[in-house]
């Protein structure tokens, strides 16, 4: 390998001109907004962005090997790279091994787009991920003068880098400290079109012509100094050659993969199985393809869920019965192999455990830990049956898990050991070198209840976590507890809410001295009102119906059509745990405790049932 340097604007131009791609061994682009907007502000401050790694071929090699171009419009919604085909346009090309992160960063802010939801909104439309650019803000600089009169950062404050929509950009005040201060955002792509030696003033003077308002320009010509040093030093940091990469030119894969691992297993970046997938894909025509596909079809089943690369590896690893805790330099050109011949079985294993998921009730938010879901998988995967006892068992197992936290500090330990993990009471343990098979093929979950896991943890719920229990707060835990006590519920045929029975808007301080309650007890109150006592599983129209209603004046009244809200009043109590007192707001407290008792008391006997089951 040998030692090189070119610029930014070199590398974007060979970026954007098709010289340079992705080999298919590199994962896809992670990095989130801010660290991007922290590279730049690194990039001013003329700090070291750190080394790269640079592959040169021939066209007529590179061909032979997959590629894909860099993001030039990253979206959150679909954040794959497109594969490159047909002849490359260059005689040589570049494929980045090491520093694409940072590469794909640098080539977003310059040149490219960013898209990601927006903050509280909900959907998948453009409006809440909508198109931005990197800019700086010019008239907020980390700049001071020192009594020479010479200009110096203050290290204590970023330089304003921000992406933004169009309308952002054109903010040109905000408040500061109760005061309103000019902005001024400047697209810093534009630096791309100076001159390589640019006249500073020029720039600074085709600033001043633009569309700016008298604040803007009063503000600007205040800090000229500032503002001409700021354009100077980011158009300088584009044409100097500060980056510096190693050359390599070898021309088999076999040599670049062992280049890549050597790389990359020694930093934080990438985790061992970011490097299993390279070496699968490395031999796998279109693997990254099939997996990125496969991952947007899981994550699209129900109400969505966040499956990336690591699980999916991971779960490659366990269901092919291989070592999870694996040494990349050590893991076998056959083990590859084997991942790739039981690709089928592993992706019909998955799906049927995530439409599984989705007939709980389960989406990404909900699911704590997608470990748990491995083992699940791995019953599938064996062969294991989908009768409706292996489903409830399943459930029961998930909801168990996911409360008693199991998965946590060492969850590929729990799954597999061979001394105490999940794996051993499933697979039978005489075929250990040669074949897993399972013990029976439905699943085991009372076996599994009161299995010593590691770290000392068991799966079994004892009376004590059941009075914790009663005191979660609306989340994925509150749903879990109620999971259990509203076994029936079918969430593929409609969809349910968390529903508050006393609804939340009533616990205001205001609402409350409405109600003349006495004022010692509202922070009391407040505490109790997101808690699982307080708390129903709802269909999602009853639940819009009922909305911030009283539960007296909604349990008692009629929808929109006439129709009363509960026409069996006897049932509806008796399926949600609704005690037989006065169901006045004023008389929360007392409802509360007695609704819990009612909760409490049949959690019991779902879990005396399963002790009993177990003995």
């Amino acid at each position: 390998m040998s030692y090189h340097s070119k610029s930014i604007s070199e590398i974007v131009d060979d970026i954007e001109f098709e010289r340079a791609f992705l080999p298919a061994i590199q994962r896809k682009f992670v990095w989130p907004r801010h660290k991007i907007e922290y590279l730049f502000d690194s990039l001013m401050r003329n700090f070291p962005i750190g080394s790269f790694l640079f592959w040169e071929l021939k066209k007529e090699k590179a061909k032979e090997y997959v590629f894909y171009s860099f993001l030039k419009d990253y979206d959150a919604r679909s954040p794959y790279n497109i594969r490159k085909e047909g002849s490359f346009r260059h005689e040589e090309i570049i494929g980045v091994l090491d520093g694409q992160q940072r590469l794909s960063s640098l080539f977003l802010g310059f040149q490219g787009t960013h898209r990601e939801r927006t903050k509280y909104k909900k959907g998948l439309s453009d409006d809440v991920f909508p198109k931005s650019k990197m800019y700086l803000n010019l008239l907020s600089l980390p700049y001071l003068e020192n009594d020479k009169g010479e200009i110096e950062e203050d290290s204590d404050v970023d330089f304003e880098f921000r992406f933004l929509t169009e309308v952002q950009s054109k903010e040109n005040e905000r408040s500061n400290n109760g005061h309103k201060e000019a902005v001024y955002w400047f697209r810093v792509g534009e630096v791309l079109d100076f001159n390589k030696e640019p006249d500073i003033d020029h720039e600074y003077d085709k600033l001043l012509k633009k569309e700016l308002t008298d604040k803007q320009k009063d503000s600007i010509n205040a800090n000229k100094r500032f503002v001409r040093t700021a354009l100077a030093r980011l158009h300088k940091r584009t044409v100097d050659p500060i980056i510096n990469y190693f050359k390599v030119t070898k021309d088999d894969l076999d040599d670049i993969l062992k280049i890549f691992i050597r790389v990359n297993s020694g930093g934080t970046i990438l985790s061992k199985t970011d490097l299993l997938f390279s070496t699968i894909i490395a031999t796998w025509e279109d693997g990254r393809d099939q997996i990125e596909i496969f991952l947007k079809d899981l994550n699209l089943k129900g109400d969505g869920f966040w499956f990336n690369n690591d699980f999916l590896m991971r779960s490659c690893l366990v269901l092919s019965d291989l070592p999870v805790l694996f040494k990349v330099n050590s893991f076998k050109s056959k083990n590859v192999q084997l991942v790739k011949d039981n690709w089928e079985k592993i992706k019909d294993a998955l799906t049927k455990t995530v439409d599984l998921l989705v007939s709980f009730g389960f989406s990404g938010s909900l699911l704590t830990s997608q470990n748990s879901v491995i083992i699940i998988a791995y019953h599938f995967m064996k062969g294991g049956n989908s009768s409706e006892e292996t489903k409830e068992g399943i459930r029961k197992y998930l909801l168990y898990a996911l409360l008693k936290n199991v998965y946590g500090g060492q969850g590929d330990q729990v799954i597999t050991s061979f001394r105490n993990g999940l794996r051993k009471t499933i697979v039978d343990e005489k075929t250990r070198k040669k074949t897993y098979q399972l013990k029976q093929t439905s699943f085991p979950f009372t076996q599994l209840l009161n299995l010593k896991l590691p770290a000392n943890k068991i799966l079994k719920i004892t009376s004590e976590d059941v009075e914790e229990y009663m005191n979660y707060k609306k989340g994925a835990n509150s749903f879990f507890i109620l999971s259990l006590l509203y076994p029936n519920i079918k969430f593929t045929q409609v969809h349910f809410h968390q529903d508050h029975i006393h609804p939340n808007t009533r616990f205001s301080d205001a609402k409350l001295r409405d109600e003349g309650i006495d004022e010692a007890k509202w922070m009391h109150w407040q505490s109790l009102k997101d808690t699982i006592p307080n708390l129903q599983l709802m269909e999602g129209t009853e639940n819009a119906s009922k909305n911030a209603a009283h539960f007296i004046e909604w349990f008692n009244g009629t929808d929109g059509k006439g129709k009363k809200n509960v026409s069996d009043t006897d049932k509806f109590c008796a399926d949600n745990f609704i005690p037989i007192v006065d169901f006045e707001f004023s008389n929360f407290e007392i409802f509360y405790e007695k609704r819990k008792e009612l909760m409490t008391s049949q959690l019991n006997k779902v879990l005396n049932l399963k002790a009993e089951l177990v003995e």
